[in-house]
């Protein structure tokens, strides 16, 4: 379809081209033309501006989330370019269903309930931590900042600790296998496969409730209302996606970047209390969830361009959060620029549930990487980026060696027994 009134642009998100250097792409794009037009995946939008980013991210009456609309049953569309199989409440819903659902969930993801969380946080990066560092060696990604979040997110939903690895693997590789290649269907059979374990675990807490999010859905009711299984198996979805490789992704790059810039590690080694500042910059630059996409629900403007109703629009936060006429000299890492516009937890609405818990995971597992393996130095050329970064932009691998130190933690074999030690069934 031609749209005459904005540039058409060849824009893949997920090409090897865009993966070399997004942040040179969006730059160019939010400077050039904050509104195109791609062919790609069906065609789309592709909106990069700050102001133009915001401007639909807060019209979701216009510009739909949903997983699937009314007039296209079975097709799925939402958050995601290409479309995925999986539907995640509340994030791929509209209001004022939405508003009543975040409601709901608030009160499980306060500020207060991600601080009484941070001992366990503390615990499981030391205990990670604990596995390398008499070694002097350690992947800080497999071994780290994909384990740690994704052992909280087990613990938090409310599943065993037993498979911790395959499903930490299964999300990690889906976090950068685009839908529409041949490698997909064997990353969602692994997704599948922790999804089931949600799907058995749902009656055992119906039967005998914990704290876990799990045992909050069962309880939680929409409209009077107890939500069905189905809807719990959304939830915990867009849970378990969120809270894993998205954090995963911001620790890798803030390790990357820390390995390459001595004076910003020497400063929050040092100042450690500089952590929680430098956490916000990091996720302006390294945005972990670089896009999400919407469907035009009616004839809507963006910037100029006239959108069609079913017409696909990719707004691009990590673009948004390059844009100069609101972070000036964007590509310059600054731990005392003003942060709180930038959009990485999204904005409007949808903005994300789970940020605080995001947060608090940085400060903690960066703070005892840099208490513990001060000196750690990335092996030269062994980190391997996503070969896509258009979902989420993060690292694979992160091979490093640093200066061998003593265990600190209780000796634990296993997961399991250290979630034991908090003192909870499981």
């Amino acid at each position: 379809m031609s749209h005459p009134e904005i540039p058409e642009i060849d824009f893949d998100h997920h090409s090897p081209e865009y993966s070399a250097d997004p942040w040179a792409a969006n730059t160019a794009l939010s400077r050039k033309c904050p509104v195109a037009h791609s062919s790609h995946y069906g065609g789309f939008y592709v909106v990069t501006g700050y102001e133009q980013v915001a401007s639909v991210a807060r019209r979701p009456e216009v510009f739909s989330s949903a997983h699937e609309l009314p007039n296209t049953p079975g097709r799925p569309q939402g958050t995601i370019i290409p479309a995925s199989t999986f539907r995640a409440l509340p994030l791929e819903m509209d209001p004022p269903e939405f508003l009543e659902w975040r409601r709901a969930l608030n009160t499980f993801f306060t500020p207060t309930a991600a601080k009484k969380l941070r001992p366990r946080i503390e615990a499981y990066t030391t205990w990670c931590l604990d596995q390398c560092v008499e070694s002097g060696e350690i992947d800080l990604v497999m071994d780290l900042a994909n384990a740690v979040p994704a052992l909280l997110t087990l613990d938090i939903v409310g599943l065993s600790m037993d498979n911790w690895r395959v499903y930490a693997e299964a999300v990690h590789s889906l976090a950068y296998t685009p839908s529409d290649t041949p490698g997909y269907k064997t990353v969602e059979a692994g997704f599948a496969m922790l999804i089931k374990e949600v799907v058995e675990t749902i009656p055992v807490r119906r039967a005998n409730p914990g704290n876990d999010l799990i045992s909050f859905l069962t309880r939680m009711e929409i409209g009077g209302e107890k939500i069905g299984d189905a809807d719990i198996i959304a939830v915990c979805n867009a849970m378990i996606a969120g809270g894993m490789d998205t954090t995963t992704a911001l620790l890798s790059s803030t390790f990357e970047h820390l390995d390459r810039n001595h004076d910003d590690r020497t400063r929050l080694i040092e100042h450690p209390e500089d952590i929680p500042r430098a956490c916000e910059e990091l996720l302006r630059y390294f945005t972990p969830v670089v896009c999400v996409g919407r469907t035009a629900t009616e004839e809507a403007r963006i910037d100029g361009a006239t959108v069609r109703p079913g017409e696909r629009v990719l707004i691009s936060w990590a673009a948004a959060n390059l844009d100069e006429k609101v972070f000036p000299d964007p590509l310059t890492i600054d731990f005392d620029r003003d942060t709180r516009k930038h959009a990485a937890f999204g904005i409007g609405a949808h903005r994300c549930i789970g940020r605080h818990l995001a947060q608090t995971d940085f400060q903690v597992v960066v703070g005892e990487v840099l208490r513990r393996l001060p000196d750690y130095r990335l092996v030269e050329g062994a980190a391997v980026r996503y070969p896509t970064v258009g979902q989420i932009n993060g690292h694979v691998t992160m091979p490093a060696r640093f200066t061998p130190g003593p265990r600190i933690g209780p000796a634990f074999e296993t997961a399991n027994d250290l979630f034991a030690s908090f003192g909870e069934p499981r």
